[in-house]
């Protein structure tokens, strides 16, 4: 009984496997910080450091210890040559002698894991500028509503000032009409004080203010005429009311607008 003979070279060679990339690790250590100031001194050390341009290189930078204030900052970045690089593949790196697990590529599996993460980012980032819109709008909306409270408030207090004005006129008004009397015109006694204070010269001192009957007189420290007396007739009493003080009478005016006389009788 004849048996075929196997012709080992027409039998399907085995395909040669490529080797494994090699992995390179550098352990590097950042000064006390912030994390994002540690992270960013580790990929510029990560960067220059390289042992190969990094430009011929794929590397990759991970923090061997959590962030603790006022504590350096520990990164391992693992290298390999660029073009070894033909496919995902996974090891494992000693470092500080502690295995560390190592993936370079991005398999099928991780490709929607990273696709996702990527609509999670940009989900994230349309949240915070809707809530940062929402945020300046309500800034806007209060600031406005304290403008108007401002206004109201500034309302307020200047109708309570006018208030407050009216208030104290009329009391001025009825204490001068309880110190006048009956006898005459308010209007009358307010058109004598304003002649009074824009007639009084530089030099005097006047002490009150006084009514008899039609005539005005006024009482000032001094024998010099307190007031400029050029429209109404004024005179001195014949003697001081006190040492140093003297009645000053003032006359009206006629109807004509000549000077009225000053009324002998008128005393201190």
């Amino acid at each position: 009984m004849n048996l075929p003979l196997t012709n080992i070279a027409d039998e399907a060679e085995p395909r040669a496997e490529r080797p494994q990339p090699q992995v390179l690790v550098r352990v590097i250590v950042t000064p006390p910080g912030a994390p994002w100031e540690q992270a960013r001194a580790a990929k510029l050390d990560a960067q220059h450091g390289a042992p190969l341009p990094i430009s011929e290189l794929i590397h990759q930078l991970r923090r061997l210890a959590p962030w603790a204030p006022g504590r350096p900052g520990r990164y391992a970045v693992f290298y390999l040559r660029a073009r070894e690089f033909h496919a995902p593949f996974e090891t494992t790196v000693e470092v500080d002698g502690q295995p560390l697990p190592v993936r370079f590529g991005t398999p099928a599996r991780d490709a929607a894991r990273v696709k996702l993460a990527g609509l999670a980012l940009i989900l994230l980032v349309l949240t915070g500028a809707v809530l940062g819109a929402s945020t300046l709008l309500a800034l806007r909306v209060r600031e406005a509503a304290n403008v108007r409270l401002e206004a109201a408030e500034q309302m307020a207090t200047s109708r309570l000032r006018m208030a407050e004005a009216f208030s104290k006129r009329t009391n001025d008004t009825q204490d001068l009409r309880a110190l006048v009397g009956s006898a005459r015109p308010l209007s009358d006694v307010i058109s004598d004080l304003t002649w009074v204070a824009t007639s009084r010269t530089a030099e005097a001192r006047i002490v009150g203010v006084h009514w008899d009957r039609s005539l005005l007189a006024v009482e000032a420290r001094g024998d010099q005429p307190p007031l400029l007396a050029v429209d109404r007739p004024l005179r001195r009493s014949d003697r001081p009311l006190r040492p140093g003080v003297w009645l000053w009478a003032v006359g009206g005016r006629r109807p004509d607008g000549e000077p009225r006389p000053v009324s002998a009788e008128m005393g201190p």
